[in-house]
């Protein structure tokens, strides 16, 4: 396959359609179990046109400054709510965003147009710029530290935008980074790799010593996108395939998972942690939903995750050898540990105090269901992905 697939309009369709349809799903949901006042909606659906306007401008200018404004306006979602830790939270991602971008706006001034290697040391900045740029962009390690806080205080459906639409944006302008300047990576594989291996065994590790359940998400989505980089890194043909398909479905398995979470949190008044029980008899469409979630993001066929996840594994052992190979096997794992004790824990077993005195809301579980059974579908259907 050509690398010149990747920068054609087509996988822009494909990202938008599916990011139309989770904002779609996040404002029904957000009908169902109230994110916030009216605010919460207009800077939701600026968030998402912003975000869908510049995913389909492509990789140019013009997207790159559309995603940025998008990542400004999801910082505005961040400070709807007026607790002490979300206020903090919010400037903490303001701050991050606002370095992230200035990095990345010196890096393209300083590379130029085109694909040529500018002149030594030129270059190393560059790459520098652009590394940094997108470790705070993407929350990697070891700049990963504004995504959980966002996602523990932060309204659930926001932290859904923020880490499944405006993040996988912007990892998309990762991968047409990837396409029209190779040299970054090529000739800085290396330390490229290295941040990606960090992400998902740090991330991983960190996971596992989280009790609440929003954290335990937000440093799982910094495992994941580790492994996204991964497939950037390894490039085309089967690296940025597997990257690419692993993003939409990364992008549809967190908004399953925060949305589940909130379901319950919404009906319990508090939030989501290891202390809870038993919750799936509670709440059966968001114990249902967070189970099928918590399988996609481990890989597990045939969802559609697995379709990504299988491309990322080979292009790991075609870059590494068997000893990366080996490693990536050692992280999933890990995060089937992680998973595995809060599916056991929170969601399994006998249910601990009384009973809900109201069922779950009917539409927020519709929602979960439809995503989780469209997972499913386009796991035994990849090729319908791929042919577009």
């Amino acid at each position: 396959m050509d690398v010149t697939v990747f920068s054609s309009t087509n996988w822009n369709f494909v990202f938008c359609g599916i990011f139309a349809a989770l904002v779609v799903a996040i404002l029904l949901y957000a009908r169902s179990i109230p994110q916030g006042g009216r605010s919460w909606w207009v800077l939701a659906l600026v968030t998402a046109g912003l975000t869908l306007a510049g995913t389909l401008a492509g990789g140019g200018v013009a997207g790159t400054l559309l995603i940025d404004a998008a990542a400004f306006s999801a910082v505005g979602l961040v400070f709807l709510d007026k607790s002490p830790a979300a206020r903090k939270a919010g400037r903490l991602y303001l701050v991050m965003v606002l370095a992230a971008v200035i990095c990345l706006l010196l890096a393209e001034r300083l590379a130029g147009e085109g694909s040529v290697q500018p002149a030594y040391p030129i270059d190393r900045i560059v790459v520098f710029l652009l590394l940094a740029g997108f470790v705070l962009k993407l929350a990697l390690l070891p700049a990963y530290f504004w995504l959980p806080a966002v996602a523990e205080s932060a309204a659930p459906m926001s932290v859904a935008l923020i880490v499944s639409v405006v993040d996988i944006a912007a990892f998309k302008e990762l991968v047409n980074l990837r396409v029209s300047k190779a040299w970054v990576f090529s000739a800085h594989s290396g330390i490229w790799l290295a941040v990606a291996l960090l992400s998902i065994f740090g991330g991983a590790f960190l996971a596992l010593g989280q009790k609440n359940i929003r954290r335990m998400l937000a440093f799982s989505t910094i495992d994941d996108m580790g492994y996204l980089l991964l497939g950037v890194v390894a490039g085309p043909e089967i690296g940025l395939t597997g990257a690419l398909l692993g993003a939409l479905a990364h992008a549809i398995f967190k908004v399953i998972l925060f949305g589940s979470v909130g379901s319950a949190e919404y009906r319990l008044g508090h939030p989501l942690t290891l202390d809870d029980h038993g919750l799936a008899k509670r709440f059966p469409r968001a114990g249902a939903a967070f189970i099928i979630g918590a399988l996609g993001m481990i890989g597990v066929p045939p969802l559609v995750v697995f379709a990504g996840r299988w491309r990322l594994y080979l292009s790991g052992v075609a870059m590494g050898g068997v000893w990366l190979g080996l490693a990536l096997a050692a992280a999933t794992v890990l995060a089937l540990f992680y998973y595995v004790r809060a599916i056991h824990r929170v969601w399994m077993g006998p249910a601990d105090g009384m009973q809900p005195t109201e069922p779950e809301p009917r539409l927020a579980g519709w929602v979960l269901a439809v995503l989780a059974v469209s997972t499913l579908v386009l796991g035994l259907f990849p090729a319908w992905l791929l042919s577009l």
